[in-house]
């Protein structure tokens, strides 16, 4: 785990480099549990080769100076259509850990969800970041009663949606993970799960997922928006058949994604699944993107295949590895600009702007 740092942050000049600096810090396993995915990573590295094959094209001499990348989302308004995506243990990389990273979005004006995962309890969080927006996500656990209190605590704090992630009834097989026997280091716990028994027990990733009820059906989803007033998203569908019966359900948003890799290997690059859902549903739910985002190109993609938003991941870990609250704000903000330029560049002055008209989708 790094310190806490106050040195002036670099230029980002791109975020691939930035993971390259954030690895020069860290030791070994704790890089390889952020960067690493699921088997043989083909899945992860699928993420990133799928964004080539879109391609954007531009309208020219439309006369526009200035672009906004502002947007609403379930009535929150944010200053761009990017937010941080649930990651467990933030602290991994660095002391602060999810209250690090939610003062970072919170400087930048976007969006964080807070995981259940996380190193701070969600009450840190939230006192944290007050007024700035914010969702709790949920991994729905074996007990009733252990579901109830998350949704209550988070109701109570003032979190305004709750995520709940679908796609891990079992942990996907990291081999970086396994090689490096990875667990949580001494002092570092989940402390959302107040027992002090099931937080001693949970320093290791198999442990916590055997907490998650592994039969996962859509009844729980009924059960969990049965439990809470907040509107209830649903996290990691990829299939045109799951976002049809989302939206038969009256679902108010999903959330394509493929876990970052980290799930199911060999599976397809999550964006290729987003334009088939989008002509599934019809508008009928809310769709959010998140897998394999890297630049402001990738953001304009996603946006103009159909999602309101994009989640990012991993860079903003190795931004708050390498420079704490300030990189985290650094790398949401290095996104907006090269947002900003893309949409400069392709003739588009409103993020609701951003439409198909302005990509092609290449084999």
């Amino acid at each position: 785990m790094t310190e806490a740092t106050t040195a002036a942050i670099p230029e980002i000049v791109n975020l691939d480099e930035l993971e390259q600096r954030a690895k020069e810090q860290l030791d070994q396993a704790s890089y390889d549990f952020v960067a690493g995915g699921a088997g043989s990573e083909l899945t992860l590295r699928a993420n990133r080769e799928a964004f080539q094959k879109i391609t954007i094209m531009p309208r020219v001499l439309t006369g526009i100076q200035k672009v906004d990348t502002s947007t609403d989302l379930f009535g929150q308004q944010l200053s761009m259509p990017i937010y941080v995506t649930p990651m467990a243990n933030h602290g991994v990389v660095h002391p602060l850990a999810e209250v690090g990273s939610a003062l970072g979005a919170m400087k930048a004006g976007a969006l964080f969800v807070a995981p259940t995962g996380s190193n701070k309890t969600m009450e840190e969080v939230a006192t944290a970041i007050k007024e700035s927006p914010r969702w709790f996500q949920l991994y729905f656990n074996k007990d009733p009663e252990v579901n109830k209190q998350l949704l209550q605590r988070a109701e109570r704090v003032g979190y305004s949606a709750i995520v709940l992630t679908v796609d891990l009834p079992v942990l996907g097989i990291r081999d970086r993970n396994v090689r490096n026997s990875f667990t949580l280091t001494k002092g570092l716990h989940r402390p959302n799960f107040q027992s002090e028994q099931f937080m001693a027990a949970t320093r290791g990733l198999q442990s916590l997922t055997a907490s998650i009820k592994n039969d996962l059906s859509w009844d729980d989803y009924e059960w969990t928006r049965e439990h809470t007033p907040l509107p209830v998203l649903i996290k990691g569908i990829l299939s045109p058949s799951d976002a049809e019966e989302a939206a038969k359900r009256k679902v108010p948003g999903i959330i394509i994604s493929n876990h970052g890799g980290r799930q199911l290997d060999t599976g397809l690059g999550a964006i290729e699944a987003l334009r088939p859902i989008v002509d599934r549903v019809k508008g009928r739910t809310r769709i959010l993107f998140d897998s394999g985002i890297r630049r402001g190109t990738d953001v304009f993609k996603a946006l103009a295949l159909g999602a309101e938003a994009v989640g990012i991941g991993r860079p903003v870990l190795w931004g708050l590895a390498l420079y704490g609250v300030d990189g985290v704000t650094a790398v949401l903000k290095h996104l907006q600009l090269e947002l900003v330029n893309v949409m400069r560049l392709a003739g588009v002055t409103r993020v609701a702007d951003i439409t198909s008209e302005y990509i092609e989708k290449h084999n």
